[in-house]
């Protein structure tokens, strides 16, 4: 029912976001096909004769004294001066069309970049959804919110800094920065959540308990096997044959490595590991030797004898 719930808000948002992404801002100069240098009564005159008004009229049809929507003039009486042409490529038509108090460009950036930041704190919550310890992706959750963080972050340095470049001077082939911003935006915000909802999950390690239940069995085989071996050596010191083959075995053993102790190569290549034995005249104990005398003298105090048993 979760992964349901879940599969069900990655497809809500997908449809928004590629809605968003389908229905391209407002943009009068690329709608019309016209040079961001154009007049404004030539701009006037075209979008009246788009809504078919002027018809029949000297100047060619273009009634150029009709009274427009308020949020219309306001954009063309914007539109007269250059510094506004370039906040319309830097912040789109609907910021100039309706936000009637912004008088600078760091109005307007403000005025845009507040409407993106709601829709990154939307994919945002969507992506901590799938994200969560239930569904097994809590660790991608800081990559993905990573890349949602440096896209808003690459966002905003390219809306106050980037975009400010000099425009060209016929107006012609213009890089419309808010456009193809919002366009990208939409992209990953549509990108990202179905990529999340695909990777793979992660297996977390269960409680301390699970670890002990076999540490615990083996510790109850070990300890019937310490038994054995107890009666089984007292055993074999009973039996002649036995006892004969275990001194010819352990002096077999001693000889091996009395032999591999006195050789000077092997002395040698172990004083180079750190692991020196010899006993040499004015020379303290070898590294390896006092590490098992200390480890036999901690082994000696673990088997001592309790009082009364």
């Amino acid at each position: 029912m979760r992964l349901y719930n879940h599969t069900l808000i990655v497809l809500f948002h997908s449809l928004y976001s590629l809605y968003a992404l389908i229905q391209r801002p407002p943009n009068l100069f690329s709608r019309l096909r016209i040079p961001l240098t154009l007049p404004v009564d030539r701009i006037r005159a075209l979008l009246l004769s788009e809504a078919g008004f002027g018809v029949g009229s000297e100047d060619g049809g273009l009634a150029l004294s009709m009274q427009m929507p308020p949020d219309l003039e306001l954009l063309l009486s914007r539109l007269k001066t250059d510094e506004s042409r370039g906040w319309f490529v830097r912040f789109g038509q609907r910021a100039l069309q309706t936000c009637a108090p912004c008088t600078s460009a760091g109005d307007f950036a403000l005025f845009v970049f507040a409407g993106a930041l709601l829709t990154y704190v939307r994919t945002a919550a969507v992506l901590l959804l799938l994200t969560t310890s239930a569904n097994g992706r809590d660790r991608w959750r800081g990559y993905v919110i990573g890349i949602l963080v440096c896209a808003a972050l690459a966002e905003g340095y390219v809306l106050v800094s980037v975009s400010a470049a000099p425009l060209p001077k016929d107006g012609t082939k213009v890089f419309m920065w808010h456009d193809n911003i919002q366009f990208i935006r939409q992209a990953l915000f549509l990108l990202l959540p179905i990529i999340t909802q695909f990777l793979p999950e992660v297996q977390h390690p269960g409680p301390p308990s699970m670890s002990l239940a076999p540490a615990l069995a083996h510790l109850e085989r070990s300890i019937p096997r310490a038994h054995l071996l107890k009666y089984t050596r007292a055993a074999v010191m009973r039996n002649p044959e036995l006892r004969e083959r275990a001194v010819r075995w352990w002096a077999r053993k001693k000889r091996e490595g009395d032999a591999g102790r006195e050789d000077e190569a092997v002395q040698k290549a172990a004083l180079k590991m750190g692991l020196g034995f010899a006993d040499a005249e004015g020379v303290e104990e070898g590294k390896l030797r006092m590490s098992a005398r200390v480890a036999i003298e901690s082994l000696k105090r673990m088997f001592v004898t309790p009082v009364g048993s």
